[in-house]
């Protein structure tokens, strides 16, 4: 059970409208301040800063201590809490937050106008969220987790093991990237896109390790009803049929799940490895997209393939 605790304390001369949050050794971590209550309507909406960011389970405490006390006894039913984009969004999944809304441009920081965002709960759903899990999908010997900062050592450890292998394939790196802070930062932009109905990255794990990658992007409802499919392996772990069997997963997924019509997935015109996976799984080769991605220091040409859904 977690004990960590903090503290609310009200700033002076402010009606009650301005809070500073404390840790158990009193110092200050963050801030919050009611833009708004309405009393018919029994919400009320924050905003909130907080000032130890690397700080997940601290923000995770502070969320729910500040949340409780607000719909604790029954004059609020929904919360709104405004946030800046940069701040880590797992501790508000966890606690039952969805999120509402893009403010774009709506705050000035640093010397620069920045998004922010809105998150939102309502007493029924906050109380009766119990245990919080990422999705996850189950394949015949891969199972395929949500990437989220949680996993920041796991995907640290793939990309540093895979750091020379994976220069000819993907986007150049900087050298941040190769660092848990800069894979933590990596990962929080991939879980705001999952948030944000952009894009899934799920991480491949086998026998408990990661061992690739595997990501829907583009995803596009409607008329159209697509996504681009992304993968990668750990050069330790090819030719296991294991990339197989993820792709598999996540096609089943994309098509049953998501109800897309279309999945899209191109290669480097050398790399008949992943072609060959393509096929295999039922890919038809549309055509060639000329300096389709800015790969090993230069643009180059990738072959493109789709697979059409039966249903």
């Amino acid at each position: 059970m977690n004990k960590t605790r903090v503290y609310m304390e009200e700033i002076n001369d402010t009606e009650g409208r301005e809070f500073i949050i404390r840790d158990e050794a009193r110092i200050t971590i963050g801030r919050f301040t009611i833009v708004e209550k309405n009393r018919a309507n029994k919400s009320v909406m924050i905003r909130l800063r907080f000032y130890r960011e690397g700080d997940r389970n601290l923000l995770r405490v502070s969320l729910g201590t500040m949340t409780r006390g607000f719909l604790r006894d029954g004059s609020y039913f929904k919360i709104n809490v405004i946030v800046s984009d940069d701040i880590s969004t797992v501790p508000f999944t966890e606690l039952g937050y969805t999120l509402e809304g893009i403010l774009v441009n709506n705050s000035y920081q640093d010397s620069r106008i920045r998004n922010e965002y809105l998150f939102g709960t309502d007493n029924t759903r906050f109380n009766q969220f119990k245990e919080f899990k990422l999705l996850a999908l189950e394949g015949e010997r891969v199972s395929l987790k949500l990437a989220s900062p949680e996993n920041a050592e796991d995907y640290l450890i793939y990309y540093t093991e895979n750091r020379e292998f994976l220069r000819a394939l993907e986007p150049h790196r900087d050298p941040d990237f190769y660092t848990l802070k800069g894979q933590r930062k990596s990962l929080d932009e991939s879980y705001k896109h999952y948030m944000n109905g952009l894009a899934i990255n799920f991480g491949v794990y086998f026998s408990g390790k990661l061992i690739g990658k595997v990501q829907l992007s583009n995803l596009v409802y409607g008329g159209f009803r697509s996504a681009t499919l992304g993968y990668a392996l750990h050069k330790d772990y090819e030719g296991k049929g294991l990339m197989n069997d993820a792709l598999k997963t996540a096609i089943a997924y994309a098509f049953e799940e998501l109800m897309l019509h279309r999945v899209e997935a191109s290669t480097l015109l050398d790399n008949y490895k992943s072609q060959n996976v393509l096929k295999r799984l039922g890919f038809k080769l549309v055509g060639t997209n000329e300096k389709y991605l800015y790969i090993n220091g230069k643009w180059q040409d990738h072959y493109t393939f789709s697979l059409i859904s039966e249903s």
